[in-house]
């Protein structure tokens, strides 16, 4: 079990804010943006988006802290808590601003985003493509294993769009990575 500062369990402190973050427990709304963990940007594309579709009173932002998730890698527990506080403090702004946010604290994403769904009954999804290449794939495979739509707009926390300098390599040819990087450039 991930140990949080101070020798509690995760989970242990995890149940002690849980109760206070679901202020709008039951809603039905048209909407879900969920935002990633390595998304809190100030100006998201996937709540501007679900925004000028649906209006703000008809979405919810969906944020989850995933014990599985920071299991995952080796995290330095310092970056663990700084990322997990980040995210708090991005879901407070958000409140501030006139979002309803519900701010999930759970052992896996899969049960976060499932529950999230069974109480605020959104008919869509909205979020940020993911940052790496695992996440994306996660969230292709999310609308068939939801049953509901799931818009994934482009990352822009990048400097340039997905880019392939190469789109039909040759078998048997060497390419250099400074061609990408000239290409790039142009």
């Amino acid at each position: 079990m991930l140990q949080c500062p101070g020798g509690k369990p995760f989970l242990a402190i995890a149940g002690e804010i849980n109760h206070a973050v679901h202020p709008q427990i039951g809603s039905t709304v048209t909407a879900t943006v969920w935002i990633l963990g390595d998304q809190l940007v100030a100006t998201h594309p996937a709540l501007e988006l679900a925004e000028q579709q649906h209006g703000r009173d008809q979405l919810v932002v969906l944020m989850i802290e995933s014990e599985r998730r920071a299991g995952q890698l080796p995290y330095q527990r310092k970056k663990l808590v700084l990322l997990f506080s980040a995210m708090r403090h991005y879901a407070q702004e958000l409140r501030t601003a006139g979002y309803r946010v519900d701010y999930r604290i759970l052992p896996d994403t899969d049960t976060g985003v499932s529950e999230h769904l069974r109480v605020h009954q959104a008919d869509q999804v909205y979020t940020m493509a993911a940052s790496e290449y695992r996440g994306r794939r996660y969230q292709q495979r999310l609308s068939g294993k939801l049953g509901i739509p799931i818009t994934v707009v482009p990352n822009t926390q990048f400097l340039t769009g997905r880019f392939d300098p190469i789109p039909d390599p040759q078998p048997g040819r060497r390419y250099v990575q400074e061609s990408f990087y000239r290409k790039m450039r142009q």
